[in-house]
């Protein structure tokens, strides 16, 4: 009957030895049979080696126990809070086939209740979620990564005086946040565990950069290129400087992806982490031009590369037999940034730097922006230019010079 609601069941974090290697934390509850006999169930959550308290172990099943919790919209209605909820958009929507969502979607937020939305809202009922609490929320949320090691003889600071791990989330953050809040309205209207009104739509929650991204001059990609040693990691930045290829579709590039002979990038999954995605949208599906040079230098690469067959990773690493290409964080940390600084070059240096950076060349030469657009693959014109355009100084400069007579004309004025 609507209004009836069963209680939340918590369950329970037990520690069990092992025979051999570290004790386990097990999660143990009870779930209710046909014929209302209840059964109890276990699960391993992980060792004391990863997870040494209990506490960290509890936030491992903070998803896990949503779900189990979920329950059908009759027992329900009226009375849901956000952690039931929640276990329902998990039990019929997260994973659903219909919807599909990417591996990194799906990660996305179950990251994102677990860290911010379940700690603050889980057991608040859903008919209790203001749209102006929810705002005042977001404005106040903080980084707050694991503590780092203190370590004396570099200087670093106690975790508790570095501010950094005190600052605001950024505003791209917060929006996903509201995103996926407001997601999970949706689906409890759609289910009709909740009233026809969604709380979150009139959260206001700018997605707007804090800071324009750094660009790259061709001189300074040309400098960083010749301080980089491994080949590999050399193709893979000027793959990434003059393809605009996104960090995931350049490193789920395989061979037979490669059309050299004609000078085409045609993208069918993109890799994040060990994840094999889908694009995105329509518009990032489509083929890409190659730059014959690059044409050139890949084909290089791949009489060279120990995995030139079709079906390898254009970008294989050795250190895993070809199984799966280099890891990028890796690649920036160890030879990307290095190279930039023996370069001179003190601007933070992402592999989406080089994507804005090609975006900017080709803007101050004079392209189209529907040219730039395509190359870049975005769906709308106007993400091109307001995100992805950005005027060289010396360029803004020169456009300024040829108002210069204004100048001229008041110097002989009476």
């Amino acid at each position: 009957m609507p209004g009836i609601r069963n209680s939340y069941q918590e369950g329970s974090i037990v520690r069990t030895a092992r025979a051999k290697g570290p004790d386990q934390w097990v999660y143990r509850w009870r779930e209710t049979q046909p014929d209302g006999t209840g059964l109890r169930r276990s699960k391993i959550v992980g060792d004391l080696m990863h997870y040494p308290t209990k506490a960290d172990a509890k936030r491992l099943v903070e998803n896990f126990r949503s779900e189990l919790n979920a329950a059908s919209p009759v027992e329900r209605i009226g009375s849901m809070t956000v952690a039931e909820a929640w276990g329902h958009f998990q039990a019929n929507e997260l994973r659903d086939p219909d919807v599909d969502r990417s591996p990194t979607t799906i990660q996305s937020y179950l990251d994102y209740f677990k860290a911010h939305i379940l700690p603050q809202w889980g057991n608040v009922p859903l008919d209790e979620v203001k749209s102006v609490a929810v705002e005042r929320w977001l404005r106040s949320l903080r980084k707050n990564p694991k503590p780092a090691p203190f370590v004396a003889h570099q200087g670093m600071k106690p975790v508790s005086e570095n501010r950094e791990y005190h600052a605001p989330l950024s505003p791209g953050t917060k929006a996903k946040i509201r995103n996926h809040f407001c997601a999970l309205f949706s689906h409890c209207i759609r289910w009709e565990l909740y009233g026809k009104l969604n709380p979150i739509r009139s959260v206001r929650q700018s997605a707007v950069r804090q800071r324009d991204p750094d660009i790259l001059t061709l001189d300074e990609v040309r400098s960083i290129l010749g301080n980089i040693k491994p080949l590999a990691i050399k193709m893979m930045v000027a793959t990434a400087a003059a393809s605009a290829l996104r960090r995931s579709e350049f490193r789920g590039l395989k061979w037979e992806d490669l059309d050299l002979e004609n000078c085409w990038f045609h993208c069918h999954r993109g890799l994040v982490g060990k994840s094999v995605t889908k694009m995105k949208t329509r518009a990032s599906r489509k083929s890409v031009e190659m730059n014959p040079a690059l044409a050139v230098a890949l084909l290089g690469w791949r009489g060279s590369s120990l995995y030139p067959q079709d079906s390898d990773w254009v970008f294989a690493s050795p250190y895993t037999n070809g199984e799966h290409p280099y890891w990028p964080e890796s690649a920036l940390k160890d030879h990307v940034r290095p190279a930039a600084i023996a370069a001179g070059i003190t601007k933070r240096i992402g592999w989406h730097t080089f994507r804005h950076s090609l975006a900017s060349l080709l803007g101050q030469q004079g392209e189209d922006v529907k040219v730039i657009q395509e190359l870049l693959r975005h769906a709308s014109p106007r993400l091109t230019a307001d995100v992805y355009l950005q005027g060289h100084t010396a360029a803004k400069r020169s456009a300024l010079d040829r108002v210069s007579e204004i100048f001229m004309l008041e110097a002989t004025a009476p």
